[in-house]
């Protein structure tokens, strides 16, 4: 990484200014109130639902045509909102409920059929969210047959879009990207530490919570790799450098305990992810970076809670979470390591 004299100096006077983004948060309830900025929650049923199905996926939810707006996605959806797709209607088969929430109330998922959505966890949905524009928003998501979870994105755009709320194609396409991405690089992680036996003294269920730990901090390290390359941008005045890039990245995946379980492959996949939120308009701008500071307290949640029910395993699994701060802890090293060496 090229850090020269002039930007170590100035710095120091940016370090010492710099600022905490400061939230406010509101006051939400659970008790069913509608929100007056949409009205009724939207439910966005999968197009490929037949009659049955359909009522038994509103029955998951726990809803009714009279308490909610009803919409449908379709293979067209699929298509608009992410790039790609047969425009099949029959494949979309995962519903959504999403219901505007006050601003500063952040991003809540639920999953409420876990054993139909294979491959997506709750925490999974968030960053992409965030990624795509999404704010302030409670999405459950729930299918009665099984299938991997993805298409549940475009549920969520649709139901924005259906209350007059504009949804950025490219940065629907980059979430989409960015859900890809990371749930193979997850699948990549849990594969890696079972491979090294790091989990061999434990049962299959507390094996299970080692394994939602570790998607959790790769969770956790997107959002610090989007906070740095944030935060550098606003420093610097300019895009981070590929070498800049790659820095970040690594430091991510270390502070999250993740640098042993990651692959050569999985970096440069996470390399190029974050060279694209540089590129898109939004994905690091300040209200986004404000979703991001809710979703974080998710995942740090997530891997303490695990953490602690695995016991003495649970410890290794925290890693430097909270001790290492990361890019801009490296920085400041080099920024004090800097003015040291003009003194001797």
């Amino acid at each position: 990484m090229k850090l020269h004299k002039s930007i170590l100096i100035a710095g120091v006077g940016l370090f010492l200014g710099a600022g905490m983004i400061s939230q406010k948060v509101h006051a939400a309830s659970d008790d069913g109130a509608i929100n007056e900025r949409w009205g009724k929650p939207t439910f966005v049923a999968g197009a490929g639902l037949n009659q049955q199905q359909l009522n038994e996926t509103m029955n998951k939810l726990n809803i009714n045509q009279e308490n909610v707006k009803m919409e449908q996605a379709t293979g067209a959806d699929l298509v608009k909102y992410l790039g790609y797709g047969s425009g099949d209607d029959s494949v979309m088969l995962s519903s959504v409920v999403v219901n505007r929430e006050d601003q500063g109330k952040g991003i809540n998922v639920e999953i409420l059929t876990p054993e139909n959505i294979t491959q997506i966890t709750a925490d999974q949905y968030k960053n992409p969210l965030v990624t795509a524009g999404i704010t302030d928003a409670t999405v459950k998501v729930a299918s009665v047959v099984k299938v991997t979870g993805e298409s549940a994105l475009t549920g969520v755009y649709k139901a924005f879009e259906s209350n007059g709320e504009t949804v950025d194609p490219q940065r629907a396409q980059l979430a989409q990207t960015e859900l890809d991405t990371t749930s193979d690089v997850a699948q990549s992680v849990v594969d890696n530490a079972n491979e090294q036996q790091q989990n061999q003294d434990l049962s299959d269920s507390e094996k299970e919570q080692a394994d939602e730990a570790y998607k959790a901090q790769l969770n956790q390290a997107l959002v610090d790799i989007k906070k740095d390359l944030a935060e550098l941008k606003e420093k610097q005045g300019e895009l981070a450098t590929k070498e800049d890039v790659e820095t970040i990245v690594n430091d991510a995946l270390e502070k999250n305990n993740l640098s042993q379980y990651v692959t050569k492959d999985d970096i440069n996949k996470l390399i190029a992810l974050a060279q694209q939120y540089q590129t898109t308009d939004g994905v690091l701008d300040k209200e986004s970076i404000a979703q991001l500071d809710k979703i974080s307290s998710d995942f740090k949640g997530t891997v303490n809670k695990l953490s602690d029910q695995l016991g003495k395993f649970g410890d290794s699994l925290k890693g430097t979470l909270e001790d290492n701060q990361g890019f801009f802890a490296n920085l400041w090293q080099q920024i004090k390591d800097f003015f040291s060496g003009l003194t001797n």
